[in-house]
């Protein structure tokens, strides 16, 4: 069972910062998940939401500010005062940090309104640069863009992204071009999991917080979960996981 620290360790640092990637990285997570979408000069940067309101001292969408205007936002001190001075981060940033670790990159690609083709073809080329390609992961709600990821690099994994049931989702998966399903971990009928892990097909879990939780992935095949709190996750795996 892999433990992947969602937005890094987002339970005890602000999310997507590089202080929430070096607390996740020192739980010997076998994963980090991270969010990316482009700045106004067409930067790819690691944030969640399409503004920058929730985790900022700042106010407006990401895509009306340069990389070098993002930067002078504070995307630590909402969450703790002993956070202030963190700022978002760009993907290079990240990636050059991460060259020094050997965990999983699990980038969800955000919707992007326009350069969405832009989006797609740097994250590419910023993991062929660093050498990453047989490390990453590349999920997405827009499951269209998981196609045009393949047709640059068909040797990148890729994985639909669903908050919904997923009818005939091994056929819908190839259909898209996708290796693998990340989905939430309590919406579709157990069998299903099954079913998929059986036909080989990754299913990492979300949302996944609770022991219960845990365990009733593994007893289902999931071969990874998403998780707030990759501490606790990564306890109850060597306590209760054999």
């Amino acid at each position: 069972m892999k433990i992947i620290a969602h937005r890094g360790n987002k339970r005890y640092a602000p999310e997507n910062t590089m202080a929430a990637f070096y607390s996740a990285a020192g739980y010997d997570v076998d994963g980090i998940e991270f969010d990316l979408q482009l700045t106004k000069d067409l930067v790819p940067v690691i944030i969640h939401d399409p503004t920058i309101d929730r985790t900022t001292n700042g106010r407006g969408s990401v895509s009306s500010f340069t990389l070098n205007e993002l930067k002078q936002f504070d995307a630590g001190q909402r969450f703790h005062d002993s956070f202030r001075g963190e700022t978002i981060p760009s993907f290079k940033e990240f990636l050059l940090w991460a060259s020094d670790y050997s965990f999983t990159l699990h980038i969800e690609l955000k919707l992007q309104k326009s350069n969405a083709d832009l989006l797609i073809r740097e994250t590419v080329k910023d993991l062929e640069h660093f050498e990453m390609i047989d490390r990453a992961v590349i999920s997405s709600f827009q499951h269209g863009y998981l196609e045009q990821i393949k047709s640059l690099n068909p040797h990148l994994e890729t994985a639909l992204l669903t908050k919904t049931p997923i009818f005939r989702a091994v056929k819908y998966a190839e259909k898209m071009s996708a290796d693998g399903i990340h989905i939430r971990y309590n919406i579709q009928n157990s069998r299903f999991f099954r079913r998929w892990s059986n036909k080989g097909v990754p299913v990492r879990a979300y949302h996944v917080r609770k022991p219960g939780q845990l365990l009733l992935c593994d007893k289902l095949g999931v071969s990874g979960i998403i998780t707030d709190d990759p501490r606790a996750m990564k306890s109850a795996a060597e306590r209760i996981l054999k």
